[in-house]
């Protein structure tokens, strides 16, 4: 009928997102991972498969061929706004930003969330995945059809639901480390990724810790660098951490969140001075100087050059070594700061 809207979206369970499209003949649909925002799943309904549900409407039948279809144990279903279709679209162009390393990488939380379980402290793995875990002497646990959980149990036995490890055991385990500890060795691929994304997202530089004549400069005021001659120089930071960034956050939600609720998978110090933030918002990339007040807006810290090594040039060390050595741990301010 002309008027009706022929695709809906809805959040199942809080993790997957359903993108519904009705063909005439068939109903087209589209799983997404909430968390990633990656699709997960592709199908098709056939109409008649869709009208052999007695739900009131054609889209509530649909949703109802599809959980069936798929398997989902629908625990709740929220209607999303359609605008948000576009953003999942971008993501599947996007090169992907620092995710949370998952135990299997050919799961995420949407398989947990298809099963009816709600919270988020059970990691999904393959029966592989599991088993492998199992002698590494992690505890499994299986969540059945109905979103219930038992366990721990024995992977050797057969199961027909899905095998799961705690957040907690995996985030202190030594392969989650390792696999935070690589991202690290990608700083080319990882500023890429930032720079090329559609989505609005942020990166956070920190001055490089291995190199021992940062100090030096390390949670040093912006004044404090332009007294000495000094600028932020992009080839003395490293890439520590990239993300999506979700509506409405700003600078000061960020300086928060990186001093007092750090991401599980962040593992660097707190952010302070001297830290530099890009943010890529509207398709426009803009750096900020983390200053002991407020953030100041580098306009070229992405866009310069290496430095060439010159055996004339003093070190930072040689430079500043009338001035007193910053103490390693700075005091934080918790003042709301202004960006200049």
């Amino acid at each position: 009928m002309s008027g009706q809207p022929n695709n809906e979206l809805y959040l199942v369970n809080g993790g997957v997102y359903l993108h519904l499209v009705d063909n005439v003949e068939q109903f087209d649909y589209t799983l997404y991972d909430k968390e990633t925002m990656r699709q997960i799943y592709y199908g098709h309904l056939d109409v008649s498969a869709v009208c052999e549900h007695s739900a009131q409407g054609i889209f509530n039948a649909a949703r109802y061929a599809t959980f069936e279809d798929y398997g989902i144990n629908a625990v709740t279903v929220e209607k999303v706004p359609m605008d948000m279709l576009q953003k999942l679209t971008n993501a599947q162009l996007d090169p992907p930003l620092d995710e949370y390393p998952m135990p299997d990488h050919n799961c995420t939380m949407a398989n947990v969330a298809c099963m009816g379980y709600l919270k988020d402290d059970l990691l999904p793995v393959s029966d592989d995945i599991a088993k492998e875990l199992s002698r590494q002497g992690f505890a499994v646990y299986e969540v059945d059809a109905h979103g219930d959980v038992k366990g721990p149990v024995d992977v050797n036995s057969s199961y027909h639901s899905l095998f799961a490890v705690s957040r907690a055991g995996w985030e202190n385990s030594r392969a989650f480390g390792e696999a935070v500890a690589d991202r690290m060795n990608h700083q080319t691929e990882r500023e890429l990724a930032f720079r090329c994304q559609t989505r609005d997202c942020y990166a956070i530089y920190q001055l490089n810790h291995h190199d021992p004549d940062l100090k030096y400069i390390r949670y040093e005021s912006l004044e404090s660098l332009q007294q000495q001659g000094q600028r932020p120089q992009r080839d003395n930071y490293e890439l520590i951490y990239t993300a999506p960034l979700p509506e409405g956050t700003g600078l000061n939600t960020l300086w928060t969140k990186f001093n007092t609720d750090h991401p599980a998978d962040y593992r660097h110090p707190s952010m302070s001075v001297s830290d530099v933030i890009a943010v890529k918002k509207n398709g426009i990339v803009t750096c900020y100087y983390v200053d002991q007040f407020s953030f100041a807006v580098l306009n070229d810290f992405l866009d310069q050059r290496p430095r060439q090594a010159a055996l004339s040039k003093p070190s930072i060390k040689e430079q500043l070594a009338a001035k007193p050595i910053p103490g390693d741990q700075p005091t934080a301010k918790t003042k709301n700061r202004e960006v200049r």
